[in-house]
């Protein structure tokens, strides 16, 4: 079955649950202060991961958690959260505006802006997709799109929704991944006709999303590079270094990738002789030593520190209720560690 992550801090108390939120999400949100009325950070989130999708459940309680612009510039996230509310909403105030997000809507949110969120308690599923994978466009598309679950179409993608989460847990890791490649589909094609009578041409942007989607597809193949991708998309090197010149140039982009690929296939990993060699020749290192040195460079951390990381240890189901009742967060320790990941790496 796809891996997943759990964790649970209903049991704790408030001002653990806080520091768990925190420790998850630091270089992502900032939290309200600890003596603001109102705000419980107890919740409840499974976590699927797909190679270019995330998939969360979440249940929550009433909190406020801000994205401001330091982390914006300092930890870009290029992703849209959507969201589907089973119950409760949020207020989001972003450029002067408010948006009220509640169950009767299917929201798309861009991740990269300074914001604050505002929740009542809550229940929701969410899903993360990185703006290349919509064709989001945020010089041109809104910051925050709703799609009523009355019409036709929400009734469909709330169906469709719903019925990839009641999956998750009886997936393949490649099952998942072909799931994940489906909804993704389906929800470009949605935002693509949202805009469709828009005025919306933005070439550039355009050519970086399909630049970006080919790596994404071909990370594991020897021949990636710049030559190659010039002549699959059919653009000059020239126009290719200098869309991805903010990422370091094309070939800094791709290490980088397969980097954080990496930096997954290790922590799920079993530790087992030779595990480190072998995911380094699985994203195309042919020298561990490389391997090594730019992983430290990339992570500050060496590739045999994680190896197993995020490796649950088997228990019964008496010890896990056990240590829920005594809020006992350490057999989370893996799962947590996965979620920052998600927070911190995900682009």
């Amino acid at each position: 079955m796809a891996a997943s992550y759990y964790v649970n801090t209903f049991d704790l108390p408030p001002d653990q649950a806080r520091a768990i939120w925190r420790e998850i999400t630091d270089e992502t949100y900032e939290l309200a202060s600890a003596a603001c009325a109102g705000n419980d950070y107890r919740f409840a989130t499974r976590m699927w991961l797909a190679p270019d999708i995330l998939f969360f459940r979440v249940r929550a309680k009433a909190n406020t958690i801000f994205r401001p612009s330091k982390l914006v510039e300092g930890r870009p996230t290029r992703l849209i959260k959507v969201k589907l509310y089973q119950c409760g909403g949020e207020t989001i105030q972003l450029d002067g505006e408010k948006f009220h997000l509640d169950s009767s809507a299917l929201h798309f949110i861009d991740q990269n802006r300074s914001k604050s969120e505002a929740h009542t308690d809550h229940e929701l599923v969410s899903i993360f997709l990185p703006h290349h994978a919509l064709g989001y466009d945020p010089s041109t598309h809104p910051p925050v799109l709703s799609f009523s679950l009355d019409s036709a179409l929400g009734r469909f993608l709330l169906a469709t929704i719903d019925a990839a989460f009641q999956e998750l847990d009886h997936l393949s890791q490649n099952e998942l991944s072909v799931l994940a490649e489906s909804i993704s589909g389906t929800l470009k094609s949605v935002l693509s006709n949202r805009t469709r009578h828009e005025k919306y041409t933005n070439t550039q942007n355009d050519q970086v999303n399909a630049i970006k989607d080919f790596i994404e597809k071909n990370l594991k193949c020897n021949w990636l590079g710049a030559g190659r991708i010039s002549q699959e998309l059919k653009l000059s090197r020239a126009t290719l270094f200098r869309h991805l010149e903010e990422y370091g140039g094309v070939n800094r982009y791709i290490v980088s990738r397969r980097l954080s690929r990496a930096y997954r296939d290790l922590s799920e990993a079993q530790p087992v002789r030779g595990v480190v060699k072998a995911i380094a020749e699985r994203w195309g290192f042919s020298s561990q030593a490389h391997f090594s040195r730019v992983f430290k460079e990339e992570f500050d951390v060496s590739p045999v520190s994680l190896v197993g990381r995020w490796v649950q240890k088997p228990h019964d189901a008496a010890a896990t209720d056990n240590a829920h009742a005594r809020g006992n967060i350490s057999q989370y320790a893996p799962d947590i560690a996965a979620l920052k990941w998600a927070y911190e790496r995900y682009r």
